[in-house]
């Protein structure tokens, strides 16, 4: 793995910390941490890693061990970043730096390049929001209601201070209701169970073109507008 090596071989660059370091290896389980890696036992030195930090949290050399068996061994990439970041804020003025910078680069592009493409779920979600809004607006236009702007618009006074134009009167609009599909459902069962004709399946699906690309792309749930 890029840098990890060299990251735990650049520890006498900067004298400060690396003498810090070194104390900090003094740590009884520190040492035995170092021991497990050194066996090849992950777990078991992660395990003595975090005892050690949940002692004594500004233990910056342990942040840094830990960090790269997440990220190296574990594959945990926000888990190895946190203990990253943790020794820099620790070891401000390492000469490390450069190299945990790296370090943290490449978890970051890591973690990245493991998640989906597309949130689970997310495209399907938007799109049947968009389906349920334009059922909406269809149940609205059946029901004749007006939108805020065309209210506004019909209550305005007249330019020349009179009453209020009275809206000129439009047709009265043909009486619609609204059906859920049901599993088992096409437009021609539909048909049958709101008009008692099956053949009329033609005229739900005109009513609801802009909610349906085809005949068949009906779903369960889903609400339609059943002209009269």
């Amino acid at each position: 793995m890029v840098g990890i090596g060299l990251a735990m071989g650049v520890g006498g660059c900067s004298r400060s910390a690396g003498s810090l370091d070194q104390m900090e290896e003094r740590d009884p389980l520190l040492k035995r941490a170092r021991e497990r890696k050194n066996q090849q036992d992950v777990d078991g030195a992660i395990e003595l890693f975090n005892k050690a930090l949940d002692r004594k949290p500004t233990l910056a050399r342990a942040h840094l061990e830990v960090g790269i068996l997440y990220d190296s061994q574990k594959q945990d990439y926000l888990r190895a970043l946190y203990h990253y970041q943790r020794y820099l804020e620790l070891r401000p003025q390492t000469e490390k730096r450069p190299v945990v910078e790296d370090l943290i680069r490449h978890a970051r592009v890591r973690f990245a390049s493991s998640l989906p493409e597309n949130p689970s779920g997310a495209i399907e979600e938007i799109t049947l929001l968009r389906r349920e809004v334009e059922a909406l607006r269809a149940r609205l236009v059946a029901t004749g209601q007006s939108t805020p702007q065309e209210s506004a618009a019909t209550a305005a006074p007249t330019a020349s201070g009179g009453k209020p134009k009275q809206p000129e009167p439009v047709p009265a609009q043909s009486a619609m209701s609204t059906y859920v599909v049901q599993t088992g459902d096409n437009l021609s069962r539909i048909a049958d169970k709101t008009y008692g004709d099956s053949s009329k399946w033609e005229k739900i699906y005109e009513a609801n073109r802009n909610t349906l690309s085809s005949p068949q792309s009906i779903r369960v749930g889903q609400t339609l507008v059943i002209p009269r």
